[in-house]
């Protein structure tokens, strides 16, 4: 990316564009138009028409243009690198959704969602798959157990510093359902991003819907941010899930979920950095990359004349 200003003459919708490329420069990750206008980086919303003529503009002299991805000048390589992830891409996607397929004969499982990285196709042949998970009300530690079950059965666990994580899924965040809305110290662009590219693979109760109407506030970063007008699952009103109603309804009576959460928590205390651990919100990863991303986000926006509050 060059070190140099942008002129002061530059149009709010055209840094608009300018800040979205930054932010995906941050990850070494080129966009395309579709995908610019989806998470735009802007206060208000901004008219289609006008962010057209501003992306051609913006093309003839200042952004790199190539097989249908945008990016910073001296960023070319990431081009390369996007398209040559095609087909790994495909292949996770695959994965998450056959282990999606079997996660959701859980009945206490109200949406599985593929997030991170894999989520918008940046991905290398090492990486894992993320999963995001919502449960019914007091059943998070209890699904937890099912699921890791499930994924030990299906030979796709991750588990804590494996060295070859390739193709492995790893549900580091699950919420309940009582806990949709994210805690407003922690609304800043990189979690609005997060949620805006969540891919929904599995629902009950139209969940999907609920989540991001719960999160409404993800607009005040990304205008643009994705509806759940388009996402439509299948029944999974199957034998085995009738079978496994009945199972969940007798581990609720001998109150399952109070010593799953016990003895999880006492487990997840001896290894805990960052990681959240709490009764309705878990999140698991011991890094955190939203800190890391909006200081290198502010850096680069620097650079580039482009201060943003994020």
């Amino acid at each position: 990316m060059k070190n140099s200003a942008l002129p002061k003459s530059k149009s709010l919708v055209e840094q608009a564009i300018l800040k979205t490329l930054i932010y995906g420069d941050v990850f070494h990750f080129p966009l395309t138009k579709e995908e610019i206008w989806e998470y735009l980086i802007s206060k208000k919303k901004i008219d289609q028409d006008a962010f057209a003529t501003a992306l051609h503009s913006l093309k003839k002299k200042d952004i790199v243009y190539r097989d249908g991805y945008y990016c910073l000048p001296g960023s070319e390589v990431c081009l390369t690198r996007r398209q040559e992830a095609l087909p790994e891409f495909a292949n996770k996607m695959i994965l998450a959704r056959k282990a999606a397929s079997q996660l959701s004969y859980i009945p206490t499982i109200l949406l599985i969602g593929i997030s991170g990285g894999v989520a918008v196709g940046n991905v290398s042949p090492e990486d894992d798959v993320d999963l995001f998970i919502i449960t019914k009300k007091n059943t998070l530690f209890m699904t937890r157990l099912w699921i890791l079950a499930v994924l030990e059965v299906l030979q796709l666990r991750r588990v804590r510093n494996e060295k070859n994580p390739a193709n492995k899924i790893c549900v580091n965040l699950l919420i309940e359902e009582t806990a949709l809305a994210w805690p407003t110290k922690k609304h800043d662009l990189y979690v609005a991003h997060e949620i805006a590219q969540m891919k929904p693979l599995f629902e009950r109760e139209g969940m999907y819907a609920q989540f991001l109407s719960a999160n409404q506030w993800i607009k005040k970063f990304l205008p643009n941010a994705v509806s759940s007008d388009h996402f439509h699952t299948k029944s999974v009103m199957r034998r085995k899930y009738y079978i496994l109603i009945m199972l969940d309804y007798v581990l609720r009576i001998f109150a399952l979920e109070f010593f799953a959460r016990k003895v999880q928590k006492y487990t997840m205390k001896r290894h805990q950095t960052k990681e959240i651990v709490q009764n309705n919100f878990l999140a698991l990863h011991p890094i955190n990359y939203g800190s890391q991303s909006l200081r290198i986000l502010r850096e680069k926006t620097q650079l580039l004349g482009l201060l943003t509050k994020t």
